[in-house]
């Protein structure tokens, strides 16, 4: 029933919430075009003389945008009038990947190269600062009470699109012989639509109430008070925390499994390729259930509490990758990982939409994804260098005593800040909403 009901308030705040709609609609779209070509961009990397070195640089240009994510939330929430810059920052990603359409079909050299990952990475940034941009109205948008199942059903819409059109990327590129030039237009239409998408419902965030377009303080001053809002309370240092470890045990996971499927045929389903597939898919089916069921038995666990069942799921997944070798098993524990990574980040995304003021809003989700995602290439790089180095069971076994470390830790600290709710309440968040709520406007529905 709870989880029945927690899908209706967030088909409802989709239906009915024009503003959250257009919103979601808006990311939707560029995520269509961004999975479809971020696959796409690899196959082209692929095709060129120096294969190995663009293959490379091409994968880690997706971590640039992450590691720029304080600056662009500085300068979303810097941003006076917001409204206006979600639709030209948009637009301007269209822009871009209509000149990509051109610059892709020249000769391949190594400075077309530069200059195609060039646009891929500032049309990324463009979207970590439209991201950064919405944060404020969806704050005022969405009550309190439904900022959960808000962030959830979003969440589980995205990572839905990016499955689905990752897929398409790499079979439509096959079909289509290698037109690298389509799929750049493609990805420009879908920028050129979610513009379409604010602009047309921009009297639904002009008419929001409140001072979201005043400027905050200068750089260095707004990260201090930006991180000290981050670190005000015994809560938030440990979501800092251990997301941190999580993510770094959690971004490893991927590389260590196709290390052990290269020899472990006990696990495959019918081929290496087909066991790699459905293992992401089992994962990220994981995390679309979880985001998209806020209201199932963990409804009311804390996120430290579960931060300790996904160590523990990791743990006993490593068990099975050194003892039981159980296929079926696997896609059920990369499951229920996915499920539980899929409840924690909505969940600590509508917590700093509640708590933070709109003035760090964006800055604050940039400082903690850049923390959070600096674990990930430590990570990969212990585990896996041992792997490669001497075998991949030493990595397994390293990784089972630091997963076991920090699910007995996240144990600790949950019962620690169970014992003490105060340090992690709300500051009245339902009070705040109630309170711009009282002067909101019926907006008109639209001709």
């Amino acid at each position: 029933y709870n989880v029945e009901r927690e899908r209706m308030i967030s088909m409802k705040e989709y239906q009915q919430n024009k503003g959250y709609r257009a919103l979601v609609n808006a990311a939707l779209l560029s995520g269509i075009g961004m999975s479809l070509f971020n696959i796409v961009f690899v196959v082209y990397a692929s095709t060129l003389p120096f294969n190995a070195l663009a293959v490379s640089l091409a994968s880690m240009a997706l971590l640039v945008p992450d590691l720029l994510r304080i600056l662009t939330g500085y300068l979303a929430d810097r941003t006076k009038n917001k409204v206006q810059w979600m639709i030209s920052s948009r637009l301007l990603q269209g822009v871009l990947f209509v000149a990509l359409t051109f610059l892709i079909q020249l000769p391949p050299s190594l400075w077309s190269f530069f200059l195609l990952l060039g646009i891929n990475i500032v049309s990324d940034c463009l979207g970590a600062y439209c991201s950064g941009l919405q944060l404020p109205y969806v704050r005022r948008l969405v009550p309190a009470d439904a900022l959960d199942s808000a962030m959830g059903f979003q969440m589980a819409c995205q990572t839905t699109v990016q499955i689905v059109f990752q897929g398409i990327g790499a079979w439509g590129i096959v079909l289509l012989n290698n037109n690298f030039a389509a799929f750049g237009l493609i990805n420009a239409v879908t920028f050129f639509l979610a513009t379409i998408v604010i602009f047309w419902n921009r009297s639904l965030f002009y008419a929001v109430p409140g001072k979201i377009n005043q400027a905050p303080t200068p750089l260095f001053q707004n990260f201090s008070e930006t991180f000290k809002l981050l670190t005000g309370t015994a809560f938030l240092k440990k979501m800092i925390l251990f997301a941190l470890l999580i993510n770094t045990l959690a971004a490893s996971t991927s590389g260590l499994l196709n290390l052990q499927l290269l020899d472990d045929l006990a696990l495959w389903f019918a081929t290496y390729g087909n066991t790699v597939a459905m293992a992401g898919i089992a994962t990220s089916i994981g995390m679309v259930a979880g985001a998209l069921f806020a209201a199932d038995w963990f409804k009311n666990t804390g996120l430290v509490r579960l931060i300790t069942y996904t160590a523990f799921v990791l743990c006993l997944l490593t068990l099975n990758f050194l003892f039981l070798h159980n296929r079926w098993l696997m896609i059920a524990l990369l499951f229920a990982e996915g499920y539980l990574i899929g409840k924690i980040n909505p969940r600590f995304s509508a917590h700093l939409i509640r708590e933070i003021d709109e003035e760090h809003l964006a800055i604050s989700s940039g400082i903690f994804s850049t923390i959070v995602m600096l674990g990930g290439p430590v990570g990969q790089m212990v585990f896996l260098g041992i792997g490669n180095r001497y075998h991949v069971a030493w990595s397994w076994l390293l990784y089972l005593l630091f997963a076991f470390l920090v699910a007995i830790a996240a144990l600790v600290a949950a019962s620690t800040l169970e014992k003490n709710p105060t340090t992690a309440a709300p500051k009245n968040a339902a009070a705040r909403t109630e309170d711009w709520q009282e002067t909101t406007p019926v907006l008109p529905e639209k001709k």
